[in-house]
């Protein structure tokens, strides 16, 4: 469930999976069968087009506490309908289901039926820690000082919350087919089974009580597609000049106009050029100055290396790409996890950020030129050593392997809460991450 950065993943690691002869079955957002279909992978639409456009034309899904409590209420409303998707996958065959958590429909079928399931993390910012507290928008992160006791209640706080959004339905549903009453919804909705973290160690270190079945597995920074090519235009502008700065704030983002507006005149003062990437035109000005160019779509494993910064909402799977091409970022976080990332890109030196009250075009025309000096150009592009010789959706394919190779079955019917199996298996691709199992 979720943008092109949370589905493309899933796309990826089904394409290799694929290749390795499994039969591959996508199960999300209706507008992307066609992605699916040419590469040869079945699909199951999850979310209607008409109920994903309801979705994203909501401008408080953006903001950082409205967010989450927008997107909770208007996924609970599909669980049943996707239990009835996911428990007919299931039927009449040997199947593993590999999910986002947020797929909690996922996560029933596997207790109902015994279904084996890997849950899949895209970000640190999922994974709850008092050692480590993800960071959270709106002033609401765990002070790492807190004393266990408080940490464990805002925990709980969290588990009531989460509860109240999407628990009621859930609950109904649980009752209809004879499952206890659902504890802790943030500890519950991974698979006690396996997490992989799609993510590298260097990114998100593993802490002593992140979940024992956690195993990382880098970043999956290539997403099954065949990287095409720069649309023509885009890459004579790129090759014209100076490197430019591209500017791009995620598919499912069409409520930018004002920021898109100063990211334009941030060009002007600071003297770069930029690649404005925008599904939705409308939100640049009607006539852009010859200094600045749309694009509707961009391969970003192939625009990126061509530019002098990137500037984005910190979404995972752009900031994968960033890190990969060796670009310095300015980060401007919405909601979600986007805080989280840009800080974590902070610490490695690779780039900058800025609160919602400072991104008017004097802002931003200084945090791009920040970004773009000879020591943070140097430090976003020694990170790109990192990813020699790694491939995330490879590893993670190996480690889904290596828990369901051999009989006998992972998992029981109605398997208790916290139960651990794949957990105790201490399995590590030579040179991958991952906390001690």
């Amino acid at each position: 469930m979720g943008t092109d950065g949370d589905v493309h993943p899933f796309l990826g690691l089904g394409v290799a999976l694929r290749a390795r002869g499994h039969r591959v079955t996508l199960a999300t957002h209706e507008h992307f069968e066609p992605l699916a279909t040419e590469r040869g992978l079945g699909f199951r639409s999850l979310v209607s087009d008409s109920e994903t456009e309801e979705l994203i034309t909501k401008r408080e899904m953006w903001h950082p506490l409205k967010g989450p409590v927008v997107v909770s209420r208007w996924g609970a409303r599909f669980i049943r309908r996707q239990y009835a998707v996911l428990k007919d996958l299931a039927s009449g065959e040997e199947v593993v289901f590999v999910a986002s958590p947020g797929v909690v429909a996922a996560r029933v079928v596997q207790e109902e039926l015994g279904v084996p399931l890997a849950s899949i993390i895209l970000q640190p910012w999922m994974i709850p820690s008092v050692h480590a507290p993800p960071v959270m928008m709106g002033g609401l992160t765990l002070p790492r000082w807190a004393p266990r006791p408080i940490a464990k209640a805002y925990y709980r706080l969290f588990d009531a919350v989460g509860a109240l959004l999407v628990g009621s339905g859930l609950s109904r549903l649980r009752a209809s087919i004879g499952l206890p009453p659902m504890r802790r919804m943030f500890r519950w909705w991974l698979s006690p089974e396996l997490a992989l973290g799609m993510f590298p160690e260097w990114f998100g270190e593993p802490q002593p009580d992140w979940p024992r079945q956690m195993k990382l597995t880098g970043f999956p920074v290539s997403d099954g597609r065949p990287t095409a090519d720069l649309p023509a235009d885009v890459g004579g502008f790129c090759a014209s000049g100076k490197p430019p700065v591209a500017f791009t704030f995620g598919t499912g983002m069409m409520h930018a106009d004002e920021l898109f507006r100063g990211c334009v005149e941030a060009c002007r003062l600071v003297g770069l050029r930029g690649v404005f990437v925008t599904r939705f035109r409308s939100q640049l000005p009607a006539e852009l100055p010859p200094f600045a160019i749309h694009c509707g779509f961009a391969p970003f494993q192939k625009l990126f290396p061509l530019c002098a910064a990137v500037v984005h909402h910190g979404g995972i799977g752009t900031t994968a790409k960033a890190l990969a091409a060796g670009v310095p970022q300015v980060i401007l976080p919405f909601a979600f996890d986007q805080l989280d990332n840009a800080l974590r890109v902070g610490r490695l030196g690779a780039g900058t950020w800025l609160k919602s009250g400072r991104r008017r075009a004097p802002e931003l025309a200084k945090a791009i030129a920040a970004a773009t000096t000879p020591q943070m150009v140097q430090q976003a592009g020694g990170i790109t050593s990192r990813f020699l010789g790694s491939d995330g959706l490879e590893a993670a394919a190996d480690v889904l392997e290596h828990a369901w190779r051999s009989p006998p079955p992972m998992m029981t019917p109605r398997m208790e809460e916290g139960r651990e199996l794949v957990a105790r298996k201490d399995y590590r691709e030579p040179g991958a991450g991952g906390p001690p199992s």
